[in-house]
């Protein structure tokens, strides 16, 4: 098995992400993750290894995490506004062999001292190469050969999620195929799940495990269109709530068009709920979905 393939049987023109204005089709969208995987293998990455993501919530994110999957390898996805310090420990903690560079954390990047983070082999740049130094262009890897993908067991690491550390340091939890596919199928035999043709806006950042498996990962699995948004701001959410026809929303946030909404990472008081329960039965047929996350708690 492997996490990559839930992407296999969707049709090739049906939408599958849109992030900053731009449609990827399904088809498109596996063409790129296995040029990507032929890519990080030509940099010597391989089963175990692991690739950082220093990425907000965008198509780069999304291929290079099923990229990094596909190959055996662990995905390490980090918070791009933490601050070079923290992204040094991270980064040395796990080990990581490649980093992959959105241009929106060019910026941060520049601060880490290469220095502290000996295990780094590769920089992958998602903009111009020349706003990192020796930096590998992204456009570059998608230009190779795709490598046939790993068939790996249930128990094979998958990726390395650094917890809030609000109980201490930030630690690197270990989620393997087998968790996060639980956690799918889970969500998937409930009475009223994520379906092909659904819009899910995916605002929660995917570097937590709610954004990452729970928004994007089971918006991609049912065949979904996962609207990818990098920073909530109340006016242009609702805009794009209406423009975008967004039937799910993972998060709190009070919409009377959707068809349901997933509540996660701490407990809703109940009487928070109890505040909006006339209007969440109107929209969402008496649904509420408390999700509970695959982080620390394991």
């Amino acid at each position: 098995m492997n996490l990559a393939a839930l992407l296999d049987d969707h049709r090739d023109d049906d939408v599958a992400l849109i992030s900053r204005g731009r449609s990827t089709t399904y088809g498109a969208l596996r063409t790129q993750i296995d040029a990507l995987r032929g890519g990080f293998a030509s940099l010597g990455v391989g089963d175990g290894d692991r690739i950082a993501l220093l990425c907000s919530n965008s198509r780069h994110f999304v291929i290079s995490y099923f990229a990094a999957l596909g190959l055996g390898a662990v995905a390490v996805p980090l918070n791009p506004l933490s601050p070079s310090p923290e992204l040094e420990a991270q980064i040395d903690a796990v080990g990581a062999k490649v980093i992959v560079v959105e241009k929106l954390s060019a910026a941060t990047w520049s601060n880490v001292e290469r220095a502290r983070v000996p295990s780094l082999a590769t920089v992958v740049s998602c903009g111009p190469s020349s706003e990192i130094a020796d930096a590998v262009p992204l456009a570059d890897l998608l230009a190779t050969a795709p490598v046939e993908r790993a068939d790996v067991d249930t128990d094979h690491l998958a990726a390395l999620m650094f917890t809030s550390g609000t109980a201490g340091m930030p630690r690197a939890a270990m989620l393997t195929h087998g968790n996060l596919a639980a956690n799918i199928e889970q969500s998937a035999s409930t009475e009223d799940h994520v379906v092909a043709g659904d819009v899910v806006y995916t605002v929660l950042p995917l570097f937590h495990i709610f954004g990452l498996n729970v928004a994007m990962t089971m918006g991609l699995a049912a065949g979904a269109t996962v609207l990818l948004v990098q920073r909530f701001d109340p006016a242009t959410a609702v805009e794009t709530i209406a423009e975008r026809n967004v039937t799910v929303l993972p998060g709190p946030l009070p919409e009377d068009e959707l068809r349901m909404r997933f509540v996660g990472a701490e407990c809703v008081a109940i009487l928070m709920v109890g505040r909006h329960l006339s209007k969440i039965r109107a929209v969402i047929d008496d649904l509420v979905r408390q999700c509970h996350g695959l982080s620390d708690r394991l």
